[in-house]
């Protein structure tokens, strides 16, 4: 009996000693955080160049208690066609392999060139052709991500509309809707794929408190953002 109670005490103490290396390892193995886009996830508009992306890693830093790798592979001006070049370099892709979180907030500059630059009138013609040039650019990006990397949760940031001084504002409105509707649709096609809105960030907001020219946004702006995309991350590791 003694010597049941022995071993018993000895068991007890190896196992908790093996789940504390366990639970140690898991929380200094830290987050892989990699992000594609454009200026916004550039940064563009902030003055430390942090925009929202930055304050994404901090935050699951401190919620998290781990340490967070970022990688931010944004450029400004790009669009569909440049991400997908990108896609075809090896060093990003390494990255992407790793990652455990990837962040994708592009299409902003496809819709500007689609239109023109001109957004009144808008030549709806040339805007619906432009959506389905970047709904199957979409697509092509996540099939070469899911390639790389299968298992991680994606985020695709939807459109905002910062074009409030126009006067068919609401047109304007409705047509980036209808963009959004088609990141949805092509998101739908992806496992563990998830649309993260930012278009009602900004209604009914003055855009001088949010924006920092006509298109980025500022500080305060990227921190809507920021939280937006936080809230669905954390929901996300939360569910696993």
């Amino acid at each position: 009996m003694k010597n049941f109670i022995f071993f018993l005490c000895i068991s007890v103490i190896l196992f908790a000693s093996y789940t504390g290396i366990r639970s140690s390892s898991a929380s200094t193995k830290g987050i892989n955080l990699v992000a594609l886009g454009d200026s916004i996830t550039h940064g563009v508009g902030d003055p430390a160049k942090k925009g929202y992306i930055e304050d994404v890693k901090v935050k699951l830093e401190d919620l998290q208690n781990t340490p967070v790798k970022l990688s931010n592979f944004a450029i400004p001006r790009y669009s569909t066609d440049k991400v997908l070049e990108q896609l075809q370099d090896k060093k990003i892709t390494a990255q992407i392999k790793q990652a455990n979180y990837i962040i994708l907030f592009i299409g902003t500059n496809d819709f500007r060139k689609s239109a023109d630059y001109q957004f009144n009138p808008l030549d709806v013609k040339k805007i619906n052709e432009g959506k389905v040039t970047f709904t199957t650019n979409l697509n092509k990006i996540l099939e070469n991500i899911r390639k790389g990397n299968p298992w991680a949760p994606i985020f695709i940031l939807g459109l905002y509309q910062p074009y409030v001084e126009y006067s068919n504002h609401k047109e304007i409105l409705s047509t980036i809707t209808d963009w959004n509707n088609g990141i949805i649709e092509v998101a739908g096609n992806f496992q563990r794929t998830s649309f993260v809105p930012t278009l009602d960030l900004f209604q009914d907001k003055p855009k001088g408190t949010y924006f920092s020219d006509s298109l980025h946004p500022n500080p305060a702006g990227y921190k809507l953002i920021a939280n937006r995309l936080s809230e669905k991350v954390l929901n996300e590791i939360s569910s696993n």
